[in-house]
């Protein structure tokens, strides 16, 4: 089940949160070595604010196995704070109907392509779900250029910001490597995308859109 959390219920789901920045931790820390703000295994930033948006993919068992968090550029943005120079193409960085996502983790029980493109499928779905109900016009965010690819094949809907530029001291350095900002337009179009995105293989073309759609994402008060 996708559950969708805002900053505010921190105090209300502490079990949930800090399982999410003790994954962040894990993920991006320990694993990508990143320089981020971190103590006692948690990952937490100047982003994980009240009007933060949390997409969590919590199991059966109440592992999360996937998640993104969304904040409003007006507010909080990565990119016009800190990467102002990944947006080429004279458009802002800020305003009121684009949401910028962040800390994007996916880790599905089985490592299978079918299964990773299911959970990238789920949960990227929920969080377009969210914004068209908030009627935002674009999600925004930063990509590993060498994964433009990939955000492509999810929908032919990716916009380039700009060409790739250097972060973390070069590609071959630890937590390193080059960057880009893409934009996707909040749209049914490519809500259904991502949908079919993670369609079984075998499925009919036709009945794609019902095959990948998720459960309803549980927004909790």
């Amino acid at each position: 089940m996708i559950r969708v959390l805002s900053g505010k219920q921190r105090d209300a789901y502490p079990d949930l949160f800090d399982q999410h920045f003790r994954l962040r931790y894990d993920v991006f820390v320990k694993g990508r070595g990143w320089s981020l703000p971190a103590a006692d295994g948690l990952e937490i930033d100047q982003y994980d604010d009240s009007d933060a948006i949390y997409f969590l993919d919590v199991s059966e068992e109440d592992r999360i196995q996937g998640s993104i968090r969304i904040t409003p550029t007006v507010k909080s943005s990565l990119i016009a704070d800190y990467f102002p120079h990944l947006i080429e193409n004279g458009q802002p960085a800020r305003s009121s109907s684009i949401y910028e996502c962040t800390r994007y983790i996916v880790q599905p029980p089985r490592k299978t392509r079918g299964d990773n493109r299911a959970a990238k499928s789920r949960i990227i779905g929920a969080m377009l779900e969210w914004c068209l109900d908030h009627r935002l016009t674009y999600l925004q965010t930063i990509i590993d250029s060498v994964a433009l690819p990939t955000y492509l094949d999810l929908t032919a809907q990716t916009i380039p910001l700009g060409l790739p530029h250097p972060y973390g001291g070069g590609r071959k350095t630890p937590g390193g490597g080059d960057c880009m900002a893409i934009r996707w337009p909040v749209t049914q179009e490519v809500l259904d995308d991502i949908r079919n995105y993670g369609a079984p293989a075998e499925a009919d073309p036709l009945l794609a859109h019902v095959a990948a759609a998720p459960p309803p994402a549980e927004f909790v008060h």
